[in-house]
């Protein structure tokens, strides 16, 4: 419990104010701590780490022209200093040539914490590549480069 002090005869008026300041301050933090008021933390501006992408397979026995396959993307999960695993969401960028992916847009989103993805249907005659981006909560997403080419296992 705080007592409020009343200025003390005498005292000169910068000297009431500033005690007064001071109660009010002590008021404002006990009422602060009892009503579970924190003070606001500061931002996240860590990305998650990850080591990105571990393999993009298919599996399309026989002749693959005119055929499509879904390709299994797999991955460790991240881990943020402030997000919890199961909350942090992939990015997947896809692109025909090696090391075209672009980065400002990706081309699918796998939410809340999955290690794992199937693509849509995609030519089973192209060859497709693929990174993995972790990104937390607060919208920063790591930098990792890894990429991997789609393989068919079946051939």
């Amino acid at each position: 419990m705080i007592r409020m002090r009343t200025p003390t005869a005498g005292s000169t008026s910068q000297q009431r104010l500033a005690r007064w300041s001071l109660s009010a301050i002590a008021l404002l933090a006990l009422i602060g701590a009892e009503s579970g008021i924190a003070r606001a933390a500061s931002p996240d501006r860590t990305p998650p780490t990850f080591a990105g992408l571990k393999s993009a397979t298919t599996c399309i026995p026989g002749p693959i022209d005119g055929q499509s396959a879904s390709y299994a993307l797999s991955w460790d999960p991240a881990t943020d200093d402030v997000t919890p695993a199961k909350q942090i969401t992939y990015d997947v960028y896809q692109a025909s040539k090696s090391g075209s992916e672009d980065f400002t847009s990706p081309t699918y989103t796998v939410r809340h914490g999955t290690a794992s993805f199937a693509t849509p249907p995609l030519p089973a005659n192209q060859q497709f590549y693929f990174v993995v981006r972790a990104r937390d909560r607060a919208g920063n997403e790591d930098a990792n480069q890894v990429e991997r080419a789609g393989v068919n296992l079946c051939v």
